[in-house]
Order: C-alpha cells, then structure tokens, then sequence
C-alpha cells in the first residue's frame, strides 16, 4: 500500500497544510524511505540558511532524519527531537499493515527548553556568530512537549481507521 492508496493527494496537501499551520512550521509529506514529496510553509531564516547548504544540510538535517527514521520504523510511534543544531523536528509516520508507508515530518523552532547550538551553525554555515544569532532572532520558539501532543493527534487521525 502506498499513501496516495490512503487519500488523494490534494486531501494530503490538505492535512500537510493544516498541520503546518497548526505547529508553526514548515511541514511535509514524505515517503517510507523519508523522502519529501511535497512540502507546506515557508522555511525561517534559520531553517532556510541550513538547507541552502549541502553541507550543512547533511550535518545538521539528514542525520537527525536518518535517527528519527530509524526509531520510527522500529516503535512505529511519533518522534520529537531537536535536529543536530538545536530545532524542533518531528516525524509522524503513517502505518499499514505494521509498517510505516510515509511520514509527515516537520521541522524548524527553537526549542524553548534548548540553546541552538551556535558553535555548530558558524561552522557549517560560514557566517559568524553574530549572524547566527540574528537568525536565530526570527525564527519562533517552540515546546517539545506541545509538539509531541500534536503530532501524537495527528498520528491517531492517519492510523486510527486504515482501510
């Protein structure tokens, strides 16, 4: 079973839409490899900096990605975590058959209980800590306990009736 198998993909353009709103961060569908088919709201400056860098992106977003998967796949539960630099990710996978067929993940706050990790991002981003700090000044902050919450209600809307 695939995801559009589940709902089309404007009524999953739709729930991306809706859940990127109501987290306040960019959000996307992906497929079971964790793979973004497409995504919903625009990226803060921050989030936005990181993912313009391969580099960066690699370091900071694609192993965090990598670990939540890989919990994800074994617990078939939600996962909240902070991505390498210190932001608020979540990967809700949607599961048939005992197997996840695709996630909506979303990333992007600061977590209002963790410092962003400032060494890291003038490393891998180039720019000096001033800078970083001024991006870190636009990008909103967040609870990790809130987001578990959410994504946890979103998981039981996508796994609470599979056909």
């Amino acid at each position: 079973m695939e995801l559009m198998d589940v709902m089309p993909q404007g009524e999953w353009e739709e729930l991306v839409d809706g859940f990127a709103r109501e987290v306040g961060m960019t959000a996307c569908l992906a497929d079971r490899e964790g793979n973004p088919m497409f995504c919903r709201a625009d990226r803060f400056p921050l989030c936005a900096a990181v993912r313009v860098h391969e580099q960066a992106k690699r370091s900071i977003c694609s192993q965090t990605n990598a670990a939540m998967l890989a919990v994800v796949k074994q617990t078939l539960l939600p996962e909240v975590d902070l991505c390498e630099a210190g932001m608020l990710r979540a990967v809700v996978p949607v599961v048939r058959d005992s197997a996840p067929i695709g996630h909506v993940m979303t990333c992007g706050l600061a977590c209002e209980d963790e410092e962003l990790s400032e060494l890291l991002l003038t490393r891998e981003l180039g720019i000096s800590k001033e800078q970083v700090r001024a991006l870190a000044q636009e990008t909103p902050v967040g609870s990790e306990d809130e987001l578990g919450e959410r994504a946890a209600a979103l998981y039981g809307r996508l796994n609470s009736t599979a056909p």
